[in-house]
């Protein structure tokens, strides 16, 4: 085989492998964030969190502390490197909110609402 076809055929594997090893890591992210193992029994579910209307709803937290670690693994899997810049808790209802302001890694400022009622007052 001649050199410039050994080069060819070495190039394209390293595109086939990274393209496998993004959507590998894409399948990883969007099945939900991993949580530590004495929190694996915490769900997610409802919405993107964008509003306290489209609020990710906590599941199965025992209390504020899971709850809390909770709302934080969550970001870490939707916003990477994202820092928590505030917090405040309110209530619509009987439905309790924690939205917390987060400074993205690119710098945006973006506010995330989670339906808290599950766990909110649990110690």
């Amino acid at each position: 085989m001649k050199r410039s076809s050994i080069l060819c055929v070495l190039s394209l594997l390293v595109l086939i492998f990274g393209i496998v090893t993004v959507q590998a890591g894409e399948a990883v992210r969007a099945s939900g964030p991993v949580l530590p193992k004495n929190l694996r029994h915490i769900s997610f579910v409802g919405a993107d969190g964008s509003s306290c209307r489209k609020a990710v709803v906590v599941r199965n937290a025992a209390n504020n502390l899971e709850g809390v670690a909770a709302e934080k693994a969550w970001i870490a899997w939707k916003y990477p490197n994202a820092k928590v810049k505030g917090q405040g808790v309110s209530g619509v209802g009987n439905k309790t909110f924690d939205s917390l302001e987060i400074e993205t890694a690119s710098g945006e400022a973006k506010t995330i609402c989670f339906d808290i009622t599950d766990f909110f007052g649990q110690w």
